[in-house]
């Protein structure tokens, strides 16, 4: 070295203790230190704002006498250490684990590991004690496989997945937490997405269909089943994610578009005269609800550049990554749902009846007027308390952007959450529909004629009779989507980047438990560590899907004991 300087002093050693013996882990990077305690210190570099500076990451009470050697092994993580009073201990520094103590009879001098890490020798004044070692699978403890652990060269401890390394010295991370959080993440956004969909086809094409069309729609949806995943994985990887990515706000506009522009085609088919919305029944309103879809996909691309320069500073990527903007618009968005229900909510208990009271002798014409400004009211009133409620909170210093891994707002990467929610509820919506529409369509239909004969409206009817009979029915179809969700192999793999951080932002990737396994099995040493992790992985899928199950059982009884009192 040229010119070296002192950058750094620290206590290696806590209040009265002394140093007594000093040794480098493998890799040379992390510094081992004993004192005259019995207890073993792990240093290491971490690099922060102000360069690299050296931080205590692992304290281990080993013996109880002074250490006075420190032999690594050339193979793991795993020192052997002596004390003054001859006691030795096989130490794995990683997970802070003593996995063995014996007593070499006099004062350690010294020690070594032999390669293999099947004998352990210590030596002293009078001669040398000689162990055998099975050491077992030490990285592989409960607090390292469900636990925050600090590794080598991290600012602090986390839960990390990274089984495999380019070098001897590498330090295995077999943290099972990302990939437990990443399978209940893909869970969670890809029945967010199908799971409303497929419910409300159900209902619609069971309560408003004729026989034949509900036929030929359920004939249809099935055979989206049979669609090969790896499939929907390869057009989500290669055409929906670089796709997305080009078009993402006009994306993202779409799920409030489609939707608005659907409720706005029913508030106008009011204003037709009674004898053509009878002949419109059936197939024809299904065409016109069907109609949406691409009227509001239109109305989205007309929007998004607007909406694109006057709240995201003119590029919505930019924005996600914090580059530019303020903070109002990802409030704005989170806020829009609870809004959105709070005007349903309000509307239903405050304003319809009284406007029910109000139009008894109006014209229909009018009563339907009064609805559209209504809706379009209630519309503006929720962008407008959403937008003030998401100013206030930016106003006040929050911002989703940066708020860490539960924010659903990010940075932007081409496999993300969203693509595999998309794709993924696609899949699960043909099983989701096709068992809530059995269970909707076996309700008797007397139930039905009794809720008519008392004045109520189809839409009552499928509300407050039909759907809480089928209850129970309709939970097991949502469970079976579920287990569909959680055990989906090919689509994650393919549609994300595999990377195993725990955020719930939807516009990263995730890693999963199942994807995991298919990548990472086929490579893993046999009888190793990571090898057997991967089955302990698999058992922690099954046994994820067994509770929620279980629990879904129960729900779905409780379900049923209710539809039997109807």
């Amino acid at each position: 070295m040229d010119a070296p300087k002192l950058i750094e002093t620290v206590e290696l050693t806590a209040g009265r203790a002394k140093l007594t013996a000093m040794d480098f882990l493998l890799g040379s990077t992390t510094l081992l230190v004993g004192d005259d305690h019995g207890t073993l210190r792990a240093w290491f570099p971490v690099r922060d704002d102000d360069g690299l500076t050296l931080v205590e990451s692992h304290e281990i009470d080993c013996l109880d006498d002074a250490i006075t050697t420190i032999a690594s092994s050339g193979r793991s993580r795993i020192v052997m250490v002596g004390d003054a009073a001859g006691r030795v201990a096989a130490v794995q520094v990683t997970t802070n684990e003593v996995l063995a103590r014996s007593d070499a009879r006099q004062p350690v001098q010294a020690a070594a590991i032999s390669p293999k890490e099947d004998l352990a020798v210590a030596f002293g004044a009078q001669g040398s004690a000689v162990w055998q070692l099975d050491v077992g699978f030490p990285e592989a403890t409960f607090g390292a496989l469900f636990g925050k652990v600090w590794y080598e060269g991290y600012p602090e401890p986390g839960y990390t997945w990274q089984s495999t390394g380019g070098t001897d010295s590498f330090e295995p991370k077999l943290s099972l937490m990302p990939l437990i959080y990443g399978t209940l993440k893909a869970t969670f956004y890809s029945m967010l997405f199908g799971a409303p969909i497929a419910i409300l086809a159900a209902i619609y094409s069971s309560e408003f269909l004729a026989a034949r069309t509900r036929a030929s729609l359920k004939s249809l949806i099935e055979i989206m089943a049979g669609l090969p995943s790896v499939v929907l994985g390869f057009l989500a990887a290669l055409v929906f994610a670089p796709f997305v990515q080009d078009n993402l706000l006009g994306v993202l506009l779409c799920f409030l578009c489609v939707p608005a522009v659907l409720l706005l085609l029913g508030q106008l088919l009011r204003f037709v005269p009674r004898t053509v919305e009878l002949r419109l029944q059936g197939t024809p309103r299904l065409l016109i609800a069907v109609l949406s879809l691409p009227l509001g996909i239109l109305l989205a691309r007309a929007l998004s550049a607007p909406v694109a320069d006057g709240f995201f500073g003119g590029d919505l990527l930019a924005w996600l990554d914090g580059r530019v903007g303020g903070a109002a618009p990802g409030w704005t968005i989170l806020l829009l749902p609870v809004f959105g229900v709070g005007a349903v909510i309000a509307n239903r208990r405050f304003v319809e009846p009284r406007l029910r009271e109000a139009s008894v002798e109006w014209s229909r014409t009018r009563t339907a007027a009064a609805g559209l400004g209504i809706f379009l009211f209630l519309s503006l009133l929720t962008l407008l308390g959403a937008w003030i409620a998401g100013s206030l909170i930016a106003w006040m210093g929050g911002d989703l952007r940066s708020a860490g891994g539960l924010s659903p707002i990010g940075t932007y990467v081409q496999r993300s959450s969203l693509v595999v929610g998309f794709v993924m509820g696609f899949a699960i919506i043909p099983v989701i529909y096709t068992l809530s529409e059995d269970a909707l369509s076996s309700v008797p239909n007397h139930l039905r004629l009794a809720s008519f004969a008392t004045g109520a409206t189809r839409w009552q009817t499928a509300a407050r009779v039909v759907v809480p009979t089928a209850a129970s029915g309709i939970f097991s179809a949502l469970m079976v989507g579920l287990g569909r969700a959680v055990g989906e192999t090919m689509i994650v793999l393919m549609a994300t980047g595999n990377t195993p951080v725990m955020e719930m932002n939807l516009f990263n990737g995730l890693r999963t438990l199942s994807a995991n396994i298919a990548v990472e099995l086929p490579e893993a040493v046999k009888d190793s560590t990571h090898y057997r992790t991967l089955f302990l992985a698999a058992l922690t899928l099954f046994a994820m899907t067994f509770v929620v199950n279980t629990l879904a059982e129960s729900v779905r009884q409780h379900f049923r004991k209710r539809a039997h009192q109807l």
